[in-house]
């Protein structure tokens, strides 16, 4: 039976131990529900103990080969997933027996990571996959209880993101050629990830509304009918000036095709290549770029890639106002932590903190003819 205990705040918590002797505790408001809940996982644990026994002793390889083969995931996602499970995972766990694993081992598994200097990304997606594989022989009841619980993790440092000024964009803009020009105007105007500019058909933009509509996107896997997330699908208001712009593109051109191909001769008509329009369009485009400064120093364009557009039109948007709320509908972001990246970009965002020391009684000042030896310990 599972043991039962009154809080001082007046909610019952349940308490059940696994065969291991690990307890696991659940607060209820009533002594009913804690009961239950005590009952259910208790039948769990007792489905899992009577298991065929060999079912534990499977090892890691094979239940990772039985787990790859059942997921349903992006073929992108996919490639990512076994390069990281190749470099990480399988070297280390491959011969583990599956129930041999317990919570130090995954902690010992990522400190090791740390101490080789694997990056914090790397260790987090290491670790969501390994979690995710022993969670599905948890599903199985391979094991009764996932060891990947409660393990530290690096913290991943929060980059600001890179972003270009308008002197800088333009620049940038002189150097592409036709149609580049045109497919990185609407970048800075409507922060469109790469793959959802290539992926856009020309029925998706509606001049007389000045939006355009984001629903395919460009994947290495060809052209998907939804992008990257569900929030991802969406409506985005797009400047006069841009529109005309794209309208001068598609002249001539079937609306229900994709806006952007390749034009190299030979291959013209082709949906671009990520990797191909970085190397043979934008890196050289930044390289020759270069701005002149109010005091007429000629300056290069800083070496940021073509994902900065997006940055850039997020950054110029809260600089002129407009609310992070919009600014994460405008680029389809799953959580808003993403778009607070910009919130110090805010004309405002300072404004409260140099409001207070403002409004003090007195402030603290340097005397004008303060010296830095006063109070000095040098010996005379």
């Amino acid at each position: 039976m599972p043991y039962l205990r009154k809080l001082a705040s007046g909610n019952w918590q349940a308490t059940v131990r696994n065969h291991a002797g690990e307890r696991f505790t659940e607060t209820f408001p009533l002594r009913t529900q804690a009961r239950e809940w005590g009952l259910e996982q208790e039948a769990k644990l007792r489905r899992n103990a009577y298991q065929d026994p060999q079912a534990g002793k499977i090892k890691f390889a094979e239940w990772h080969d039985r787990w790859w083969e059942a997921r349903v995931v992006e073929p992108h996602t996919q490639r990512g997933d076994a390069s990281c499970i190749r470099t990480h995972i399988a070297p280390y766990w491959s011969d583990w027996g599956v129930r041999a694993i317990a919570r130090l081992d995954v902690q010992s598994w990522v400190r090791k990571m740390v101490v080789d200097k694997k990056g914090a990304s790397a260790i987090r997606r290491a670790y969501n996959l390994m979690s995710s594989i022993m969670r599905a022989a948890v599903d199985e009841n391979l094991i009764a209880v996932t060891p990947c619980r409660r393990i530290d993790l690096p913290r991943e440092a929060v980059k600001p993101p890179q972003w270009f000024t308008v002197e800088e964009a333009q620049a940038i803009l002189g150097e592409l050629q036709q149609p580049w020009q045109t497919m990185a105007l609407p970048a800075f105007y409507t922060g469109l990830r790469w793959g959802e500019q290539a992926g856009l058909h020309g029925h998706r933009i509606d001049g007389r509304r000045s939006r355009l509509f984001v629903v395919e996107v460009n994947t290495k896997s060809g052209i998907k009918e939804y992008p990257k997330s569900s929030k991802s699908r969406r409506e985005v208001p797009i400047p006069e000036h841009v529109l005309d712009a794209l309208a001068r593109h598609m002249r001539g051109r079937d609306r229900s095709g994709v806006v952007f191909t390749t034009v190299t001769k030979g291959r013209t008509g082709r949906l671009l290549d990520d990797g191909n329009w970085r190397t043979q369009t934008w890196w050289p485009a930044v390289k020759s770029a270069h701005y002149t400064e109010a005091d007429g120093t000629i300056m290069p364009v800083p070496h940021y890639p073509p994902h900065s557009m997006r940055h850039t039109c997020a950054s110029w948007l809260v600089q002129k106002g407009v609310s992070l709320y919009e600014v994460q509908h405008l680029l389809g972001h799953e959580s808003y932590q993403t778009t607070q990246r910009y919130a110090h970009l805010a004309p405002d965002a300072h404004q409260a903190v140099l409001g207070a020391w403002e409004r003090l009684d007195s402030q603290l000042i340097v005397p004008a003819g303060a010296t830095s030896n006063k109070g000095s310990s040098t010996s005379r």
